[in-house]
C-alpha cells in the first residue's frame, strides 16, 4: 500500500474513533502551507511550459555576457536565491534548474557548477519566512515579524552566499 493511502486510512480511523476531531484537524493542519507549496510548484511548471524559463536564461546570458561564465554563474545563483525567498525551495529549484542548464549550455560551460548554484541557492532561504515551510510554521505562533527574519537572516545569507560563490567554482570548475 502506498504511504499516502496508508496515511489517509490512519486519518480516517483517527476521525472515526474520535481520537481526532475535524475542528482540531482544521486548527493544527497548516492548510496555508499546503496552498503555498502547491501554488509555487504550479507556477514553476507554468514558467517552464510557457518558455519563461528560457526567456530568463536569455536575459542572464545577455546581461552576463560582459562578465563571462562567472557572471552567468552568479546570475543563476542570485535568481535562485530570489526565487527561494519568495516560493518554496523545491519550486525554486524546479524553476531555476532549466535556467541554469540552458545558461551553462549558452556559455559552453560545464553545467555542474550551475546546477550546484541552483542546489545551494534553493537552500538559502534566510531572509523572509515565506520560502521555507518551517519558517512559516513558527512565524505566527512565535509572533515573529518580517523584520526579525531580515535582521537575523541577512548576515547569514551574505556569509552563505560568499561561501557558495567562492567554493563552488573551486570544487566544480567551469
Amino acid at each position: 500500500m502506498p504511504l499516502f493511502h496508508g496515511l489517509l486510512l490512519l486519518l480516517g480511523a483517527l476521525l472515526a474513533s474520535r481520537v481526532l476531531s475535524i475542528g482540531e484537524l482544521r486548527r493544527r493542519f497548516p492548510f496555508e502551507l499546503l496552498l503555498l507549496i502547491g501554488s509555487a510548484l504550479t507556477i514553476a511548471r507554468g514558467m517552464e511550459a510557457s518558455g519563461a524559463a528560457q526567456l530568463v536564461s536569455d536575459f542572464i546570458q545577455g546581461y552576463a555576457n560582459g562578465f563571462g561564465v562567472m557572471g552567468a554563474f552568479i546570475g543563476v545563483y542570485l535568481i535562485t536565491l530570489l526565487l527561494t525567498e519568495t516560493v518554496t525551495n523545491n519550486a525554486a529549484a524546479a524553476l531555476a534548474f532549466p535556467i541554469a542548464l540552458s545558461t551553462a549550455q549558452a556559455f559552453g560551460a560545464d553545467p555542474l557548477p550551475f546546477i550546484m548554484a541552483v542546489a545551494f541557492g534553493a537552500s538559502a532561504c534566510f531572509l523572509i519566512p515565506f520560502g521555507y515551510q518551517t519558517h512559516l510554521m513558527v512565524y505566527s505562533p512565535g509572533r515573529y515579524r518580517l523584520q526579525d527574519y531580515v535582521k537575523t537572516g541577512l548576515p547569514v545569507s551574505l556569509a552563505y552566499s560568499a561561501g557558495v560563490l567562492t567554493l563552488v567554482p573551486l570544487v566544480f570548475p567551469f
